[in-house]
């Protein structure tokens, strides 16, 4: 028996006359009180007269019975959602309700009742979180070898079995958020599994740490330092269709594996030969690699990175490329004229807009916690305070000792961005505030040289290669004199090269053009 034992004699004349001033008082205030508690309340005082100073095989067995149900009825009335509960807290002689609830299943325990018993030690564990770690872990595996036996668990007619594997089921998750035991994570897994138990709405915490708890037990001990934990905590739903919408997170309580450097330095040489203007920050990341290795934190992680610098000099495509080939996930957020830090903080629950935050959606569809977040024209970022102003909410993700813990507003749970890399472009610095400015190694970008050209001119086929699903051979073949000519214009001018894209697309739907036969029944239209 798990059960804290104490005189009936004092208790339960006790609980009886605070009954008794509950019902007055709901009375008064023109609140029904349920039949059956009105007509049990004399019988039961009866009973405590006569009977609670003796021990419980001492009771007429029909004295004794009928008072271990009316005291275990009064428990499941007095907890949350029971019809009680609200009338206790605001009047009753005991607060919060569960307290009054634990009275009554303690008596109803000390009177013989399994169920009973269970109650007392589920309402302990709840009013003392910190309390009962060992004692939980003992109790989960003593009544789960018991609830089988449903004769303990029959009552008024009613096998009560299914309610009690329920409150079995919170003892283990109880046990396992105290303990973080994995041995007993696992053993609570599998009593879920065995018997094909529900999770109720109320143990979505419990059953979020149990989650947690299995995904380190999976990893071994060596391997934890390649993983992270994207979501800390995540805030029990309120409704059945929220909690639907929440549990498509789960998998960002257990650790998922972070992208780590590449082996070595090819990346940098292949980003030079494409991209020979950015020399000054393909050598900023370089070193950036070479420290972290020297320092062996082999999971990749860049310090914000922002490259400035006139329009269409190729910033974001760089960018997009370096993802590319540290072989880490890249995602893109466009900043100009955002105004609303709802995008990265989420959407409170209730709004039928609700949603959790941008990059939380992303990290569970890359299942990786540490990508790499592209900022596009970060200067042209909205400075109004519709909803929070996105630049100061920015600071926060910037900062590593704030960027562990962000509160995300639909998940009501931390999420930790520190081992996302922060790169950005702009402009200007101009509009930029200047403690965004602050957290940034700014790396200015030059113009491409005229003999930059030819690499330039293979980067842009080659896109628009990509945007069609085929390979640069199968795009029109430009005459060698319009290239020349091309190349003349860059060399005078090397400004843009979204202007030069602009030209070569054009000239290649030129070339599509004068290629086409002559028959157009017959030709690629057809």
């Amino acid at each position: 028996m798990f059960v804290w034992y104490t005189d009936l004699e004092e208790r339960l004349p006790r609980l009886l006359e605070c009954l008794d001033e509950l019902c007055e008082s709901m009375d008064h205030d023109g609140k029904l009180v349920s039949i059956w508690i009105l007509q049990e309340i004399p019988s039961m005082r009866m009973a405590a007269r006569a009977y609670s100073g003796c021990l419980s095989q001492d009771w007429p067995i029909q004295a004794l019975e009928k008072t271990r149900r009316f005291a275990l009825e009064m428990a499941v009335a007095c907890i949350p959602m029971g019809g009680l509960a609200e009338a206790v807290q605001k009047e009753g002689c005991w607060s919060p309700s569960e307290e009054f609830a634990w009275q009554w299943a303690t008596v109803a325990a000390q009177l013989g009742s399994k169920l009973g018993e269970i109650y007392a030690l589920v309402l302990a564990a709840r009013l003392q979180p910190k309390a009962y770690g060992t004692f939980l872990r003992d109790a989960f595996d003593y009544w789960r070898a018991q609830w089988r036996d449903k004769a303990d668990f029959w009552m008024d007619g009613r096998d009560r079995s299914a309610q009690a594997k329920a409150l079995i089921l919170e003892i283990g998750l109880q046990a396992v958020a105290r303990l973080g035991d994995a041995g007993l994570a696992r053993e609570v897994d599998r009593y879920i599994r065995k018997n094909g138990i529900d999770v109720p709405l109320p143990l979505f915490p419990l059953q979020c740490s149990l989650d947690r708890v299995l995904g380190k037990a999976e990893i071994p001990e060596e391997d934890q330092r390649s993983r992270l934990v994207a979501l800390q905590s995540m805030q029990s739903p309120g409704k059945d269709d929220e909690r639907r919408a929440l549990e498509r997170f789960r998998p960002l309580l257990r650790p998922l594996p972070l992208v780590a450097w590449p082996q070595n330095l090819s990346w940098a040489e292949t980003l030079r030969q494409e991209f020979p203007w950015m020399e000054a920050a393909i050598d900023a990341l370089e070193r950036q690699q070479v420290l972290a290795q020297r320092l062996g934190a082999d999971s990749l992680r860049l310090r914000p990175l922002l490259l400035l610098g006139p329009a269409g000099m190729g910033k974001t495509r760089f960018l997009r490329r370096l993802g590319e080939s540290l072989g880490a996930p890249t995602i893109f957020v466009p900043l100009a004229g955002s105004n609303d830090n709802m995008l990265l903080k989420g959407n409170a629950r209730g709004w039928s807009n609700a949603r959790p935050g941008f990059l939380v959606e992303m990290m569970l569809e890359r299942q990786c916690p540490n990508p790499i977040v592209i900022l596009d024209e970060i200067d042209k970022v909205g400075l109004g305070r519709n909803n929070g102003r996105v630049w100061e909410t920015l600071l926060t993700f910037l900062e590593p000792a704030s960027s562990r813990r962000v509160l995300d507003e639909f998940l009501l749970g931390e999420v930790d961005y520190s081992a996302i890399s922060w790169v950005a472009t702009a402009n200007s610095l101009e509009d930029l505030p200047v403690p965004l400015r602050s957290r940034w190694e700014i790396v200015s970008v030059g113009f491409p040289e005229a003999e930059d050209f030819d690499r330039i001119f293979e980067n842009l086929q080659q896109d628009v290669a990509r945007e069609y699903g085929v390979d640069t051979a199968d795009l029109p073949a430009l005459d060698t004199a319009v290239r020349d000519r091309l190349q003349r214009a860059f060399a005078r001018n090397p400004r843009s090269l979204r202007a030069l894209r602009g030209v070569v697309c054009r000239l290649l739907e030129m070339q599509a053009m004068a290629e086409r036969p002559s028959d157009r029944n017959g030709g690629w239209l057809q």
